[in-house]
């Protein structure tokens, strides 16, 4: 019911009550004239004419009577009509509500049908040939994922990742340029950071970033969120990747050459065959990282974290594990030649002496040197 439907019904009982008023009136009137002025002997049959006291007091009391009765009409008269107002107010109410649930259905349709539309322009963005075109694209996407994460997110994830696979894949290096790390696409470095910094906190458990074979080198990843990440013979070589989030990240047989992962987080992390010569590890968090068979020669792992990190047949030659945790972690096979251990923490004899070794190593002072160790050449 609308709102003039509302006022109608005010104006109706206004109305009434005027005219209930005005008979009222008309009445009063009539009976303080009829029974001043003239003779009512049928209502006492016990006199003839009644004096002015009593046609007065006959008067009085048939106007109370009245009065009573009209007062009765007048409140019944109200409430109904109040009866009405309030039905009418509480249509009135539920309308409005029908009325905010369609504006709100309204506009979620249009904001969806603007973000759609933003989101086509931004691809259309990312495949133009100019540069300064592509970042408005990159960074356009990155808008969109946090305005729409539950619809966007991780399309827009999967969009940077193949844009990244696309235009910078692992290539074979020519021997005149290995070991030089040339500078990475502007536009790469871009996606790779608006990746970097998403908001991981709306991914599924099963959704992992698909970053393998992609040659990242001198990459910035600094902070980055790269948890579960799938960097399979990536080339990170002397990226930065210092504080960055590599836990559960599968890096089989990555480039690490030179990185820097100082306070990186590679918990339970898979190294298996990756090239970290001459990393730099020192305070990353390896605990139950798989390291089997890797090249950390030179590698800094200075106070690094090595619990339940397997390190079997790894090549540590020459690193530094100054105050490294070692407790649990398997060395059988390993490399130890010319390694430092100096305090290192929780090494046991048992896994040193399955290690490979020699008179250059430098083990803890709570450590025997193995008989069977040889001396360098």
């Amino acid at each position: 019911m609308s709102e003039n439907s509302t006022d109608n019904n005010t104006d109706s009982l206004k109305s009434w009550l005027i005219i209930l008023a005005a008979i009222f009136g008309i009445l009063f009137f009539s009976i303080i004239f009829i029974f001043s002025f003239s003779d009512f002997a049928f209502l006492n049959p016990n006199v003839n004419v009644l004096n002015m006291t009593s046609r007065l007091d006959y008067g009085i009391k048939a106007l109370t009577i009245i009065g009573a009765s009209f007062g009765g009409i007048a409140l019944l008269t109200n409430a109904y009509y109040a009866s009405r107002t309030a039905k009418a107010a509480n249509d009135n109410a539920k309308a409005a509500n029908d009325n905010a649930v369609i504006a709100r259905e309204n506009l979620k349709l249009s904001e969806d049908k603007q973000i759609t539309e933003r989101f086509a322009k931004a691809i259309e963005l990312l495949g133009n040939e100019r540069l300064e075109v592509k970042l408005g694209g990159i960074y356009a996407l990155e808008q969109i994922a946090q305005d729409s994460p539950d619809k966007y997110h991780w399309t827009i994830m999967e969009v940077l990742t193949a844009f990244v696979r696309e235009n910078a894949p692992v290539k074979k290096i020519a021997e005149e340029d290995e070991g030089k790390i040339p500078k990475l696409r502007t536009d790469i470095q871009a996606a790779l950071t608006v990746i970097g910094r998403r908001n991981c906190g709306k991914e599924k458990e099963y959704q992992r970033l698909d970053l393998n074979n992609i040659d990242m080198r001198g990459a910035n990843l600094y902070k980055a969120h790269l948890e579960k990440a799938i960097l399979f013979e990536a080339n990170l070589q002397g990226a930065n990747l210092t504080q960055a989030n590599l836990q559960e990240a599968d890096l089989t047989q990555a480039n690490l050459q030179e990185a820097i992962f100082y306070q990186a987080n590679l918990k339970e992390a898979i190294l298996a065959k990756a090239n970290l010569k001459e990393a730099i590890l020192a305070k990353a968090n390896l605990q139950g990282a798989d390291l089997s068979e890797a090249n950390l020669q030179g590698a800094t792992l200075f106070k690094a974290s090595l619990q339940g990190a397997i390190l079997c047949r790894a090549n540590l030659q020459g690193a530094m594990l100054w105050e490294a945790n070692l407790q649990e972690a398997s060395l059988s096979e390993a490399k130890l030649q010319g390694a430092q251990f100096s305090s290192a923490k929780n090494l046991t004899l048992e896994e040193v002496e399955l290690a490979e070794g020699d008179e250059n190593t430098i083990l803890p002072n709570y450590i025997t040197r193995p008989k069977h160790w040889t001396k360098s050449e």
